[in-house]
């Protein structure tokens, strides 16, 4: 054999060497993701060249099933369409899911709504973002929307997170928005100051001044730069605060807005300072800012509260010449009427039902149920009571929330004969009351020993099928248990078994207590039973138990309870437990 010869025997023999060295476990990665990498650019081409109805029997050639169309590889879909056609990444995320079974996690969600947002494609953003909203908490949808910013603009970075915050405020989820908020910040993002004032606004209106100054305190310390509609903000939780002076700075800065100023007017006439109300208004007049019929009417009903006649001239003139009224107010008393009364001036409101009460001109039922409304939302309780028995005595028609409004300002009044007799002629009437505040009315009933007047408010409630809040049927169960009328005890708890209510656990150990010292041993076992299908079980509640049966000689009962409470982990302390176990000597 030549050298040559040799050679080309020893090269032809390393070969199945060479070959198997290529299958190693790298290899074999670099093979998949060359297949991978072909996929979807295969798939994309598909997308971005073909029309939709064509894409299930061209994909269908490609062979694509569930198993393979992962995260990562829709992902890198995605990354290949989205600059092309956003819209067609939306149409392909649609189909994966109706078709191939695909199920998209946080990172593909927070991804698509990205592209969509960047793209301008706020409507079918939209459902997508809920979806993310119910599913995942908002630092991760968060830090997942960050990721996939990567070299977007600024200002589309701005606007995708700003769509999040909005979403969660147009829902009322403030304590979720303002966790969107800190998150952003710690990654160094921030939102627009329009989003800023969304938030700012629910906490508003939702109450929550502490955390609205909080936040407002954290828009300022970040460099988030202000404008008018904060500060217009800024006042209406000032004057919530009592702090409506604090205004006038903003003001003299140039920070000015009619909302502003008709705070201020309002305020001052509120309080009958009409000189300061009145010097605010030429103000406005010298800023080039029309006044409101708000702030026109704010003056008109701080003059009728403290009857001033010069003031409530002078006013009505402005509001005529303005075009706020018209010249013939006859001609248009319900339009008045119901206008001041949705704005909560009831004072003037009334001016004007006087006159039209004294002219003998008729009303709208309406109007009747737009005082009634006011009053009741202004804590006018006197007027309003007079005004419900108006409408009941000519039998007028009112929608519900008038009445709604009614009855939450008596379920904040002392409890009284008179208001006791009032929520049960409108419960029973067919309207419902605001459930937390009716069941601290009844409370309060019984703290204030007018049982009588809390059974007959309770029964009608029960009758209508309501619930109750809890703690409203335990202060009746335990007056019944602790003056020995255990048969109401037990026809209350019937009721609320029937409407699938549970008492307080405290309240079972003494109406438990009641019927074994009654000797009511089997509806004691059957209201336990009860309180176990709605996991009231307490320590005390087994050992009340676990002593009756004993008592009553039914060992055995007596010992399955001893050994679920053991199993539930509720054995009492260790002197209390030599006690029970006593029970079965």
């Amino acid at each position: 054999m030549t050298i040559a010869t040799r050679a080309l025997f020893l090269f032809k023999k390393s070969l199945p060497t060479t070959i198997t060295v290529t299958t190693t476990p790298k290899s074999q990665d670099w093979r998949n993701q060359f297949k991978q990498t072909q996929l979807v650019s295969q798939i994309s081409s598909i997308l971005l060249q073909r029309q939709k109805n064509h894409w299930p029997s061209l994909l269908k050639n490609l062979k694509l099933s569930s198993s393979q169309l992962t995260q990562s590889l829709f992902l890198q879909i995605l990354h290949k369409t989205q600059k092309t056609n956003p819209q067609v990444s939306l149409h392909f995320f649609h189909y994966a899911k109706n078709n191939l079974g695909f199920q998209p996690d946080a990172k593909v969600l927070c991804t698509l709504v990205h592209v969509l947002l960047g793209s301008g494609l706020s409507k079918p953003a939209k459902p997508i973002l809920d979806s993310l909203i119910q599913t995942y908490p908002p630092t991760q949808i968060v830090h997942f929307l960050i990721q996939s910013f990567k070299a977007a603009d600024f200002h589309i970075q701005v606007s995708v997170l700003s769509s999040v915050l909005d979403c969660y405020c147009n829902k009322g989820l403030f304590f979720e928005a303002l966790q969107v908020c800190r998150k952003a910040r710690e990654y160094g993002y921030f939102v627009s100051i329009d989003s800023c004032n969304t938030l700012l606004s629910l906490l508003y209106r939702k109450n929550e001044l502490r955390l609205a100054w909080c936040y407002y305190g954290s828009i300022i310390r970040n460099g988030v730069q202000e404008n008018v509609l904060t500060c217009s903000l800024i006042a209406q939780m000032l004057c919530k605060d009592g702090k409506f002076e604090k205004i006038v700075p903003i003001i003299d800065k140039g920070l000015c807005s009619p909302v502003m100023y008709t705070i201020l007017i309002d305020c001052y006439s509120k309080r009958g300072d009409f000189e300061a109300a009145f010097g605010y208004l030429n103000d406005m007049y010298r800023n080039s800012i029309d006044p409101t019929f708000s702030t026109f009417s704010s003056i008109l009903d701080g003059a009728c509260k403290y009857q001033n006649a010069k003031v409530i001239d002078s006013v009505m003139s402005s509001m005529v010449e303005k075009g706020h009224f018209p010249k013939v107010v006859p001609a248009d008393y319900n339009s008045v009427i119901q206008k001041l009364s949705d704005l909560g001036k009831t004072y003037a409101a009334e001016l004007f039902f006087r006159e039209a009460s004294e002219k003998r001109i008729e009303l709208q039922d309406n109007t009747y149920g737009s005082m009634l409304r006011a009053l009741s939302k202004e804590g006018r309780v006197e007027d309003a009571i007079s005004m419900y028995n108006i409408i009941l005595e000519r039998k007028f028609f009112v929608s519900e929330k008038c009445y709604s409004a009614f009855m939450s300002v008596l379920c904040n009044e002392n409890p009284s004969e008179e208001v006791s007799s009032l929520l049960k002629d409108l419960i029973g009437r067919g309207f419902t009351p605001p459930i937390s505040q009716v069941s601290k009315f009844i409370v309060s009933q019984c703290e204030m020993r007018k049982w009588k007047e809390a059974e007959e408010l309770l029964n009608v409630i029960l009758q209508r099928g309501l619930q109750l809040e809890s703690f409203s049927c335990s202060s009746l169960v335990r007056h019944y248990c602790f003056s020995r009328r255990i048969d109401s005890a037990i026809s209350l708890h019937t009721e609320l078994e029937r409407l699938g209510v549970a008492l307080h656990v405290e309240t079972y150990g003494i109406l438990l207590d009641r019927l074994f010292k009654s000797r009511r041993c089997e509806e004691a076992i059957r209201i336990f039973d009860y309180m176990r299908t709605h996991d009231m079980l307490s320590s005390e509640s087994f050992s009340i138990m676990i002593r009756g049966l004993c008592h009553e000689k039914e060992f055995r009962k007596a010992m399955r309870l001893h050994d679920e409470m053991l199993k539930l982990g509720l054995k009492p302390d260790k002197k209390a437990y030599k006690r029970l176990i006593s029970g079965f000597g």
